[in-house]
């Protein structure tokens, strides 16, 4: 049965530069936000205008070029997407993983769960950093932002749930700042052998045709880099303690990874790795 990724999680999470270091393994190639490109109403735009990670616009990309007739179509998206694994297996082949990062939790998952081997790797960022980031954009209350984060993250991990798709949790944090271990735990949970390749997301071959401007960022594309400007927020800190509700999800699902280990043993912080070193060199 074909493998097919999902990358769940709110908007603005990290899940672009995920899908490209994902899709410079081997075995798996990013196609970025499907959903989008399968809406008729964006297909000139998004064909015409829009910069695919690979370098090129939509109408020169090797892989999306054929399918904008698809996306411009009246198909259900079940169907656009059949369309789509039938080209993307002609490209690939068959062993070959398809990664899309649509984020969120549209019809079309049940469909892909049921025809598929479908794995969702559900990824969320800090409230604290998200709140900054969609604050300096939007200029939107910080509280609305909040009450925001909370209610859309329950709202899409319950539907997830409700469609019983294999899911695993991973933080924009934990990737950011321990790449290789997260990205060991994400290429166990999809059933691939972890490869170096990914540490290196300027390198992929992924089509992001719909994403994050990063997806064209040289600078971006170098590797893993965490914003923490949210930590320098006046605004922000003065509101914590209205924040506070949130750190139990946000635990739960930014530093699970982490958190859902033994602190002591953990990574190359642990005490028990301190004290293996301190008993091998006699310190």
């Amino acid at each position: 049965m074909k493998k097919i990724i999902y990358i769940a999680g709110l908007g603005h999470s990290g899940s672009t530069i995920l899908d490209m270091a994902l899709g410079c393994h081997p075995e798996i190639a990013g196609l970025g936000e499907v959903y989008a490109v399968f809406n008729k109403k964006r297909t000139s735009e998004l064909f015409e205008k829009s910069t695919c990670s690979c370098g090129k616009k939509g109408v020169g990309c090797d892989f999306w070029k054929d399918l904008q007739k698809i996306s411009a179509s009246e198909l259900k998206t079940e169907d656009k997407y059949k369309k789509l694994i039938e080209t993307f297996t002609e490209k690939y082949g068959e062993n070959m993983i398809l990664l899309d990062s649509s984020k969120n939790s549209y019809s079309y998952l049940r469909f892909l769960n049921k025809e598929y081997d479908l794995r969702v790797i559900y990824l969320t960022r800090d409230y604290r950093s998200w709140i900054y980031s969609r604050f300096a954009r939007t200029r939107k209350p910080m509280l609305f932002l909040g009450l925001r984060w909370y209610l859309e993250n329950r709202k899409l991990l319950y539907v997830l749930k409700k469609y019983n798709l294999k899911i695993m949790t991973a933080g924009y944090e934990e990737l950011s700042v321990y790449p290789e271990f997260i990205l060991k735990r994400i290429s166990d949970f999809i059933g691939v052998k972890f490869s170096e390749k990914m540490l290196y997301p300027d390198n992929t071959k992924s089509h992001i045709l719909n994403g994050n401007i990063s997806r064209v960022d040289k600078s971006k594309r170098q590797g893993f880099f965490y914003d923490i400007r949210w930590m320098t927020s006046g605004r922000l800190s003065r509101l914590s303690s209205f924040f506070s509700v949130l750190g139990k999800l946000n635990k739960k699902l930014v530093y699970f990874n982490i958190s859902g280990t033994k602190k002591e043993d953990f990574y190359i912080f642990g005490n028990r790795r301190k004290k293996n070193l301190l008993k091998t060199h006699n310190e």
